[in-house]
């Protein structure tokens, strides 16, 4: 347990936190949305962000939800079927693994147009309506969700 917590809780959020940083030093105009979100929020201030503070870093929350949606913590998840079931044509049998690729899935172009370009405007409230809630899953779901 502890070297879960360690190790793929650490590693999970350094990966996420490198890839937004990359991709906003690739896209000034929306590295600049981010700064001045950030002094509205702070303007000359020096202090610490509280959790209201990051409650009002919106934009940067979308910033980091699309660099996840691009480069997934969690790219392969694995799961055990425990009911055999029907997918299509095909019976999936109880004690079968079934792998997800979550990099893949979120460049589905029905859930996401234009998938490999970095808009994390598509995350914005007014923008998620009608997506699949399980389009998006970059540290898995479920009972088994990654603690990263």
């Amino acid at each position: 347990e502890v070297d879960t917590l360690m190790f793929e809780g650490h590693d999970t959020t350094a990966m996420a936190l490198s890839w937004t940083i990359f991709l906003l030093g690739h896209h000034s105009d929306i590295q600049q949305r981010c700064q001045d979100e950030l002094d509205k929020i702070f303007g000359s201030d020096n202090r610490q962000p509280d959790m209201d503070d990051l409650r009002s870093m919106k934009y940067l929350e979308c910033c980091i939800k699309e660099s996840l949606r691009l480069f997934p913590s969690v790219p392969i998840i694995g799961r055990e079927v425990h009911t055999t079931f029907k997918l299509n044509k095909y019976e999936i049998p109880r004690g079968s693994v079934v792998l997800v690729f979550a990099y893949r899935l979120h460049r589905d172009e029905k859930n996401f147009p234009k998938p490999e370009e970095f808009i994390p405007d598509r995350f914005l409230p007014e923008n998620l309506n009608g997506r699949h809630p399980f389009a998006y899953v970059p540290f898995s779901a479920g009972p088994r969700n990654c603690i990263g």
